[in-house]
């Protein structure tokens, strides 16, 4: 089977599972998003471990534990903040080294961020707004930032290397990708077609068009450091559980913030 082909077929089978977990919300949404943090987690680990930072793989397990307080215990934020930074001081000094200990204290806390905070708070979304179906705009909105800024990369990327982490990146796509989320919004408000309201649209505008093209260039940084090409072949011809949710973990988390101020 072709790599085109296993793309195809596994994109038919996680696609509408992804739409039922962000439609009808509640339990298969925190399990759906769930899965990409323990997964998730486990994916950073053993990058990290490639780069030679040791962190812990019980880290994965503080993840989940971490995510799960944060969607089902909201009110405990800064009660969590503060054991999740005793158990990282803790575990440092019991395993101090002088070149080696800081830097994986910061990696741990930094990959509790990436795979268990982020998805927390875009758990929270869809938990306080099960009638709006924002986190499903915001997916088909990075899902259209995407394509345009891959066709209008190849057709018109002369421009490349514009960041370092990503050479492929060009700035025609970059732009392009920008651009689309407010094509979209205009051909809405032209047909007269009100999904959501007019701010929310905005903000999954913003969110999807730059934060998440930032986040997909976030997680190339990530590889790059770990010189791996992708987070792992867990995901038949699309790499691992990050490389798939990188958009959507910085723009999901954006949106929260926007949303909640």
């Amino acid at each position: 089977m072709t790599e085109v082909r296993t793309r195809i077929l596994v994109s038919a089978v996680l696609v509408p599972l992804a739409f039922f977990a962000l439609y009808y919300g509640g339990i298969p949404l925190i399990l759906a998003l769930g899965t990409v943090a323990s997964l998730g987690s486990l994916e950073y680990i053993t990058m990290m471990r490639k780069a030679k930072i040791g962190i812990p793989y019980l880290w994965c397990v503080i993840s989940v534990g971490v995510y799960l307080v944060m969607v089902l215990s909201p009110q405990n934020d800064l009660l969590l903040l503060w054991l999740i930074m005793f158990i990282a001081f803790t575990e440092a000094l019991f395993s101090w080294d002088q070149d080696k200990t800081v830097p994986r204290m910061f990696a741990s806390l930094f990959g509790i961020i990436y795979t268990a905070v982020f998805p927390a708070m875009i758990t929270r979304i869809g938990l306080a707004n099960p009638e709006e179906k924002i986190l499903l705009a915001l997916i088909v909105m990075i899902w259209i930032v995407d394509t345009s800024a891959y066709f209008v990369g190849v057709k018109f990327g002369k421009r490349r290397n514009i960041f370092a982490v990503s050479p492929r990146k060009s700035l025609a796509g970059f732009v392009a990708g920008g651009l689309a989320p407010w094509l979209v919004l205009v051909i809405l408000y032209i047909g007269g077609i009100y999904l959501l309201p007019p701010r929310q649209l905005v903000l999954i505008a913003v969110a999807s068009g730059i934060i998440g093209q930032i986040g997909d260039l976030a997680e190339s940084m990530l590889k790059r450091f770990c010189g791996v090409k992708d987070s792992s072949n867990l995901i038949p011809g699309h790499g691992g559980i990050l490389d798939r949710s990188d958009s959507i973990l910085l723009a999901g988390s954006f949106l929260y913030c926007a949303l909640k101020f």
